[in-house]
């Protein structure tokens, strides 16, 4: 494998949930740094600078030559979370699990949003199969992927509700097709399965009343016969209230100029607290 190779995996690697999970936990982060220290022939780090510089050279080296997942990922929460919506009433979730698919982002406000995101380096073997779990829970579906490839892309969707998104290299998102919302194919099945269960407890007890007194063992499938009595449109919305409890996001500093706008999504999903925010900031204005 070619040192080029290595390099652009270290770097996707390093922008993830669970290497800013410790980061944010702790405040240090010196086995991230000494990484990227290894290979600053490619970044070309002075000894002056800090944690923050370092990580904006490594974005723009993957920005420009290794156009990852999380490049969009960030893109559609700097320019559409964080750009159009108000964080009062839109929620985003990242990596949410949707019968046998993995959503790559959702975002939820008055309805939801499924953004599947396939950039240079996926393939579109799945995709179909994706976008028909994707329908079984949510209303509104957008693929996103790198304009060279908006109108191959385009012909798996043109004849559904599916919308397609492309981005450029001036990281500008373009509308090919909107999404238009579908709810013909709403599963509260597939939709009970994207809860935990004190969420799907709530809604039947918000429907229903009251909650089934039975065991453990047979207590889901109870709420499952339950749920089917529920319009699907409406257990939908049931389901939307509950998922937006997930997130409690600290809006003063995810909007603050001290957060790097490489990190916006990260901090969407990680959610940190004041005290893991002033943890990253450390980390970020340390010298190297």
């Amino acid at each position: 494998m070619s040192t080029d190779s290595n390099f652009n995996r270290i770097l996707s690697r390093i922008f993830t949930n669970p290497t800013f999970k410790s980061i944010v936990k702790f405040g240090e982060g010196e086995y991230l740094i000494q990484k990227l220290k290894k290979y600053n022939n490619y970044l070309s780090v002075q000894p002056c600078e800090t944690a923050r510089d370092i990580l904006k050279q490594a974005y723009t080296y993957l920005s420009s030559n290794y156009r990852n997942e999380y490049i969009y990922k960030n893109t559609i929460a700097n320019k559409i979370i964080l750009g159009r919506h108000n964080l009062n009433t839109t929620t985003l979730l990242s990596e949410f699990k949707v019968g046998g698919s993995i959503a790559d982002m959702l975002m939820l406000n008055g309805t939801s949003t499924v953004y599947e995101i396939k950039t240079e380096l996926d393939s579109p073997e799945k995709l179909l199969k994706q976008i028909g779990d994707y329908k079984k829970a949510f209303t509104k579906i957008y693929l996103v992927t790198h304009h060279s490839l908006s109108q191959k892309y385009l012909q798996f969707i043109e004849n559904s509700n599916v919308g397609l998104l492309s981005l450029n290299s001036k990281f500008q998102l373009s509308v090919h097709k909107e999404a238009n919302a579908e709810y013909d194919c709403l599963d509260n099945f597939i939709m009970l399965r994207c809860l935990r269960k004190p969420e799907y407890t709530a809604i039947i007890k918000k429907h229903f009343g009251v909650i089934p007194l039975v065991s453990n063992i047979k207590y889901f499938t109870i709420c499952q016969e339950l749920v089917q009595n529920i319009n699907p449109i409406e257990f939908h919305s049931l389901m939307l209230e509950e998922l937006k409890k997930r997130c409690t996001i600290e809006k003063e500093f995810i909007y603050d100029d001290k957060l790097p706008f490489e990190l916006k999504h990260i901090c969407l999903c990680l959610n940190p607290s004041k005290t893991e925010y002033n943890n990253l900031f450390k980390f970020l204005n340390k010298p190297l």
